[in-house]
């Protein structure tokens, strides 16, 4: 026997109408879209915030270094009290870059030693889009000025700054007797602890105590040689220890400019960077660097202050063209390298790559002081390097670097902390 079940679908179950599908799908792109959006906001929000860290960090990379060297400027065993007296008639050709203040000064009489001009260890080329001054960048080593991958980055400045790294070796010096007496003509060095392949007797040598400091060139066993500034003296004090430095290898001369590097994940992409060319040896402290501007603080014979570029402090001049006295007592003389006290170092670094945001956007704008005090929009191509502009933010980053060592030492014999002080902070260009 069949049985036969007959079933009715029940009157409220049935499917959703076109006009509630079309409203669900909807809201459902309402609601996607939101989300879409946030995540889209979320990812410039990121991004933004990623590239203010990476100006940041590499501000403050490029500034440690810079003020770190400055802060190093002229340091010489027993800090900087004593000029060192020159008895090498070759001394220029021991020093990378070969500044002019290591040459004699003009006049100085054969037979006694001439002091080393403070100069030799702080010099700034201020450069325009087409020339620098004081022009000495062949003997820097650095490249030539341009806005293809290698050079330069033009009207960009360059700072060369030099200290004695290390430390020496201990020492005894003998005379015409053991005892080596006071100003006595030093015959032979003796000291303990050198390598096993000696001292280069291609280099000068440089003799310090704490209340005298001498170069002078050696042979091979360590005698000193006589030439037109005469013979190292003995020092005549057994109380004082005697510290003997290589003064060819020990001598740091750091040298920082801007350049054109090829960015590594874009071969053809142009990166401006700060680069430091230690020794002889480059090396890249960090990308993004595109700005990089220099002043100098010289405080003149009367107390008064000035805030130079180095094409100022150069030819001993102000701003305004007035010619500056340093010194004091009857030493006066034009105001040069050796009586810089401060540095004023200004950088703009930039985010290197564009963000997710329009070329419009307030956020680009930037501040640069040598520029004035105003915002300013990007332009299509930046100054200096040449490069698009593009969509990155950007940061001024400065640093007013005391020189230590130099505050411990003047020609004029000015005391540390004597100085009139500036008349306001070192704004205005």
């Amino acid at each position: 026997m069949t049985f036969f079940v007959q079933t009715e679908r029940p009157a409220h179950s049935r499917g959703f109408s076109l006009v509630e599908l079309m409203i669900a799908l909807v809201l459902g792109m309402l609601v996607t879209s939101a989300i879409l959006g946030l995540f889209v906001t979320s990812g410039r929000v990121e991004a933004v915030q990623t590239a203010l860290s990476r100006v940041q960090e590499n501000g403050r990379v490029a500034i440690g270094e810079l003020t770190a060297d400055l802060r190093m400027a002229g340091y010489l065993p027993c800090g900087a009290q004593i000029r060192p007296q020159v008895f090498s008639e070759t001394l220029p050709m021991h020093i990378e870059g070969q500044p002019m203040t290591s040459v004699a000064p003009a006049g100085e009489a054969s037979g006694k030693p001439y002091l080393l001009d403070r100069g030799v260890f702080i010099e700034g080329v201020g450069c325009s889009a087409n020339s620098c001054s004081p022009a000495s960048i062949p003997a820097l080593g650095v490249p030539k000025a341009g806005h293809d991958i290698g050079d330069r980055i033009p009207a960009t400045d360059i700072l060369t700054l030099r200290h004695l790294q290390g430390v020496g070796w201990r020492s005894e010096v003998i005379g015409m007797d053991s005892s080596c007496k006071s100003n006595e003509n030093v015959s032979a060095i003796v000291p303990s602890g050198l390598p096993e392949s000696g001292f280069n007797a291609a280099h000068l040598a440089l003799l310090a105590s704490c209340t005298r400091m001498q170069i002078f060139a050696v042979d091979a066993t360590l005698r000193p040689l006589g030439g037109k500034f005469g013979v190292p003296k003995c020092d005549g004090s057994s109380a004082q220890p005697l510290q003997l430095f290589d003064f060819d290898a020990q001598l740091q001369t750091s040298v920082y400019y801007l350049q054109l590097a090829q960015d590594a994940t874009t071969p053809a992409r142009r990166v401006s960077t700060l680069m430091r060319r230690t020794n002889g040896i480059v090396n890249e402290v960090v990308q993004g660097v595109e700005r990089f501007d220099l002043r100098f603080s010289v405080h003149e014979a009367s107390g008064n202050s000035h805030w130079l570029s180095a094409a100022n402090v150069d030819r001993g001049a102000s701003q305004s063209g007035d010619a500056l006295t340093c010194g004091g007592g009857t030493a006066l003389h034009a105001c040069s390298w050796s009586d810089v006290d401060a540095v004023d170092v200004e950088l703009l670094v930039n985010s290197i790559d564009d963000l997710p945001i329009g070329d419009s956007a307030a956020i680009l704008q930037y501040r640069y002081s040598p520029d004035g005090d105003g915002m300013q929009k990007p332009a299509e191509t930046m100054p200096a390097t040449g490069l698009v502009a593009g969509r990155m933010l950007r940061r001024e980053f400065r640093s007013v670097v005391a020189l230590r060592s130099f505050a411990q030492f003047s020609p004029s014999g000015r005391k540390p902390g004597r100085s009139r002080p500036h008349s306001g902070c070192p704004s205005p260009r």
